[in-house]
């Protein structure tokens, strides 16, 4: 059960990425690259959902679709 922990050989330049990936909230910092996905991530995509949601509220029905029973289909005919 136990015993050879730590046997697999690590790449540096690997085990440095995880590391940065794992802490990118203490380097991050609002510049010309990171600005437009911030706004688009945290306004437009947002305002457009609530949008459409308001905008189809009353449009769109999600009832059940209920057929008529072979009885009522046939008393319609006759």
């Amino acid at each position: 059960m136990g015993g050879h922990h730590d046997t697999l050989l690590k790449d540096p330049a690997i085990e440095e990425w995880i590391w940065m990936r794992q802490n990118t909230h203490r380097y991050f910092k609002i510049n010309r690259r990171t600005a437009p996905a911030l706004i688009g991530m945290g306004l437009i995509i947002p305002v457009a959902t609530i949008y459409l949601a308001i905008a189809s509220q009353d449009k769109i029905s999600v009832g059940p679709r209920v057929k008529k029973s072979w009885a009522e289909a046939y008393a319609s005919k006759n």
